[in-house]
């Protein structure tokens, strides 16, 4: 019969094994930040979960790594893009293409009429009209 008292040590085993297999960051990023919000959330990039003043964390160094052209920045193949808001969106467009090869990516001012259909080989890119920067999060679709 299977006591109580093996439950604790097995899920202390089960949660370290989780811990361990989150992607590791960049050493030059630095240490993550040691106090957080307790919310949770999908962080970009396949970094699992945590909280959003991680996610912010994550977000402020790859577009640090994408404005500097680092060469050993985080590729994010999959998307969503949330580190490319702010930037030029002729910047962007050519970062995508370099990181996942698709042509079919579209720079569209913010507020245009698009179609609602899903294309997996497709990625949006909304800009403001009147400095071209980044307004949303780019996406597939």
């Amino acid at each position: 019969m299977f006591a109580y008292k093996h439950i604790f040590p097995l899920l202390l085993v089960l949660m370290t094994g989780l811990i361990c297999a989150q992607k590791a960051y960049p050493e030059h990023w630095g240490e993550p930040p040691k106090m957080e919000t307790m919310d949770l959330r999908t962080l970009p990039a396949g970094f699992g979960e945590g909280s959003g003043t991680r996610f912010n964390w994550i977000v402020d160094h790859m577009k640090a790594d994408v404005s500097a052209r680092h060469p050993n920045r985080i590729v994010n193949q999959k998307g969503p893009w949330p580190e490319f808001v702010g930037l030029e969106g002729k910047f962007v467009k050519e970062f995508l293409f370099q990181d996942i090869g698709m042509g079919d990516i579209i720079i569209l001012n913010q507020g245009t009429p698009v179609t609602r259909d899903y294309r997996p080989n497709r990625v949006r890119i909304f800009v403001d009209p009147s400095s071209g920067e980044v307004v949303n999060i780019p996406n597939r679709g």
